[in-house]
Protein backbone atom coordinates (compact mmCIF):
# COMPACT_ATOMS: atom_id res chain seq x y z
CA UNK A 1 0.00 0.00 0.00
CA UNK A 2 1.37 3.25 -0.81
CA UNK A 3 0.09 6.56 1.02
CA UNK A 4 0.45 9.81 -0.57
CA UNK A 5 3.29 11.46 1.08
CA UNK A 6 1.06 14.35 2.29
CA UNK A 7 -0.82 11.53 4.99
CA UNK A 8 2.34 9.73 6.03
CA UNK A 9 2.75 12.06 8.96
CA UNK A 10 -1.15 11.96 9.76
CA UNK A 11 -1.10 7.97 9.58
CA UNK A 12 2.50 7.86 11.61
CA UNK A 13 0.30 9.71 14.45
CA UNK A 14 -2.61 8.21 14.07
CA UNK A 15 -0.76 4.44 14.68
CA UNK A 16 1.19 6.29 17.50
CA UNK A 17 -2.04 7.15 19.19
CA UNK A 18 -3.63 3.82 18.88
CA UNK A 19 -0.75 2.64 20.36
CA UNK A 20 -0.95 4.99 23.31
CA UNK A 21 -4.85 4.25 24.37
CA UNK A 22 -3.94 0.48 23.87
CA UNK A 23 -0.75 0.61 26.62
CA UNK A 24 -2.76 3.13 28.64
CA UNK A 25 -5.79 1.03 28.76
CA UNK A 26 -3.79 -1.78 29.49
CA UNK A 27 -1.96 -0.14 31.97
CA UNK A 28 -4.55 1.85 34.64
CA UNK A 29 -4.83 1.35 37.90
CA UNK A 30 -7.82 -0.49 38.98
CA UNK A 31 -11.04 1.38 40.16
CA UNK A 32 -12.57 0.00 43.48
CA UNK A 33 -15.94 1.96 44.75
CA UNK A 34 -17.02 2.07 48.49
CA UNK A 35 -20.93 1.55 49.29
CA UNK A 36 -22.45 1.51 52.24
CA UNK A 37 -26.08 0.63 53.52
CA UNK A 38 -27.74 3.39 56.04
CA UNK A 39 -29.99 2.23 59.14
CA UNK A 40 -33.39 0.78 57.82
CA UNK A 41 -36.56 0.62 59.56
CA UNK A 42 -38.52 -2.56 58.68
CA UNK A 43 -41.01 -1.55 56.05
CA UNK A 44 -39.32 1.07 54.60
CA UNK A 45 -39.30 0.74 50.82
CA UNK A 46 -38.18 4.02 49.38
CA UNK A 47 -34.57 3.70 51.31
CA UNK A 48 -34.23 0.21 50.28
CA UNK A 49 -35.12 1.54 46.57
CA UNK A 50 -32.56 3.95 47.27
CA UNK A 51 -29.79 1.18 48.57
CA UNK A 52 -30.50 -0.59 45.72
CA UNK A 53 -30.16 2.24 42.83
CA UNK A 54 -26.97 3.25 45.05
CA UNK A 55 -25.05 0.36 44.28
CA UNK A 56 -26.67 -0.10 40.87
CA UNK A 57 -25.00 3.15 40.10
CA UNK A 58 -21.94 2.53 42.04
CA UNK A 59 -21.48 -0.91 39.60
CA UNK A 60 -21.84 1.23 36.61
CA UNK A 61 -19.94 4.16 37.22
CA UNK A 62 -16.82 1.43 38.29
CA UNK A 63 -17.45 -0.87 35.32
CA UNK A 64 -17.47 2.70 32.59
CA UNK A 65 -14.81 3.97 33.97
CA UNK A 66 -11.72 1.19 34.17
CA UNK A 67 -11.51 -2.25 32.43
CA UNK A 68 -10.65 -3.64 36.00
CA UNK A 69 -13.08 -2.57 38.84
CA UNK A 70 -14.76 -3.82 42.48
CA UNK A 71 -16.52 -2.66 45.00
CA UNK A 72 -16.03 -2.78 48.90
CA UNK A 73 -19.97 -2.80 50.31
CA UNK A 74 -19.76 -2.06 53.79
CA UNK A 75 -23.36 -3.11 55.82
CA UNK A 76 -25.13 -3.53 58.49
CA UNK A 77 -23.66 -5.71 62.03
CA UNK A 78 -23.48 -8.59 59.75
CA UNK A 79 -22.51 -7.04 56.49
CA UNK A 80 -25.95 -7.21 55.16
CA UNK A 81 -27.73 -4.95 52.64
CA UNK A 82 -31.11 -4.77 52.36
CA UNK A 83 -32.80 -7.26 49.47
CA UNK A 84 -32.14 -5.42 46.61
CA UNK A 85 -29.16 -4.11 46.97
CA UNK A 86 -28.03 -7.61 47.93
CA UNK A 87 -29.40 -8.74 44.62
CA UNK A 88 -27.34 -6.14 42.63
CA UNK A 89 -23.97 -6.96 44.73
CA UNK A 90 -24.48 -10.41 43.90
CA UNK A 91 -25.69 -9.51 39.75
CA UNK A 92 -22.67 -7.60 39.84
CA UNK A 93 -20.18 -10.52 40.89
CA UNK A 94 -21.78 -12.64 38.02
CA UNK A 95 -21.28 -9.42 35.52
CA UNK A 96 -17.42 -10.08 36.57
CA UNK A 97 -17.27 -7.05 39.77
CA UNK A 98 -15.72 -8.56 42.62
CA UNK A 99 -17.86 -7.52 46.06
CA UNK A 100 -15.45 -7.35 48.91
CA UNK A 101 -18.10 -7.68 52.38
CA UNK A 102 -17.07 -5.67 55.45
CA UNK A 103 -19.53 -5.46 59.00
CA UNK A 104 -20.00 -2.26 61.47
CA UNK A 105 -18.60 -3.72 64.30
CA UNK A 106 -19.53 -7.13 63.64
CA UNK A 107 -18.87 -10.44 61.19
CA UNK A 108 -19.81 -10.41 57.68
CA UNK A 109 -22.66 -13.59 57.96
CA UNK A 110 -21.36 -15.71 55.08
CA UNK A 111 -23.33 -15.77 52.08
CA UNK A 112 -25.27 -18.79 50.74
CA UNK A 113 -23.97 -18.62 47.34
CA UNK A 114 -20.51 -17.87 48.30
CA UNK A 115 -19.65 -15.46 46.12
CA UNK A 116 -18.92 -12.41 48.23
CA UNK A 117 -15.43 -11.50 49.82
CA UNK A 118 -14.86 -11.50 53.41
CA UNK A 119 -12.46 -8.50 54.18
CA UNK A 120 -12.58 -9.15 57.72
CA UNK A 121 -11.55 -6.44 60.34
CA UNK A 122 -9.91 -4.49 57.28
CA UNK A 123 -10.98 -0.96 57.53
CA UNK A 124 -13.06 -0.05 53.59
CA UNK A 125 -9.66 1.61 52.65
CA UNK A 126 -7.30 -1.08 53.69
CA UNK A 127 -10.25 -3.21 51.89
CA UNK A 128 -10.23 -1.38 48.77
CA UNK A 129 -6.08 -1.47 48.13
CA UNK A 130 -5.92 -5.32 48.83
CA UNK A 131 -8.91 -5.65 45.96
CA UNK A 132 -6.78 -3.34 43.60
CA UNK A 133 -4.06 -5.45 44.35
CA UNK A 134 -5.81 -8.57 43.30
CA UNK A 135 -7.22 -7.16 40.41
CA UNK A 136 -3.52 -5.99 39.57
CA UNK A 137 -2.36 -9.28 40.05
CA UNK A 138 -5.04 -12.14 39.31
CA UNK A 139 -6.82 -10.01 36.45
CA UNK A 140 -10.62 -10.12 36.35
CA UNK A 141 -13.25 -12.19 37.70
CA UNK A 142 -14.93 -14.26 34.78
CA UNK A 143 -17.90 -12.88 33.37
CA UNK A 144 -18.72 -17.01 31.99
CA UNK A 145 -20.86 -17.81 35.17
CA UNK A 146 -23.95 -15.85 34.05
CA UNK A 147 -24.34 -19.24 32.62
CA UNK A 148 -24.18 -20.59 36.04
CA UNK A 149 -23.17 -19.47 39.97
CA UNK A 150 -21.01 -22.62 40.46
CA UNK A 151 -18.92 -22.00 37.51
CA UNK A 152 -15.09 -23.50 38.79
CA UNK A 153 -13.50 -20.64 37.07
CA UNK A 154 -15.00 -18.01 38.66
CA UNK A 155 -14.68 -20.09 42.03
CA UNK A 156 -11.00 -20.60 42.18
CA UNK A 157 -10.74 -16.77 40.89
CA UNK A 158 -12.77 -15.67 43.94
CA UNK A 159 -10.57 -18.14 46.24
CA UNK A 160 -7.43 -16.30 45.32
CA UNK A 161 -8.80 -13.15 46.04
CA UNK A 162 -10.09 -14.18 49.25
CA UNK A 163 -6.42 -15.43 50.13
CA UNK A 164 -5.03 -12.28 49.33
CA UNK A 165 -7.70 -10.77 52.15
CA UNK A 166 -6.92 -13.65 54.55
CA UNK A 167 -3.08 -12.67 54.49
CA UNK A 168 -4.37 -9.11 54.63
CA UNK A 169 -5.93 -9.78 57.88
CA UNK A 170 -4.01 -12.30 59.35
CA UNK A 171 -1.13 -10.33 62.08
CA UNK A 172 2.48 -10.54 60.72
CA UNK A 173 4.65 -11.91 63.22
CA UNK A 174 7.97 -10.51 62.78
CA UNK A 175 11.32 -12.90 62.63
CA UNK A 176 15.16 -12.26 63.12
Amino acid sequence: MHLDPKFRGAAVLLLLLAVTNAWAASHTVPTVAVVRTAALMPGDAAKQGAAEMLVLLEVARVQHQSVQGGVVAVGDRRGLFPAGAEEALHDAVLRGVPVVKLATGGRVLPAPHGLFLDGGALSPDEAARVLQHCLELYGNLPTSARAGVNAPELHDQLRRFQNEFTLAVSPRLAAR
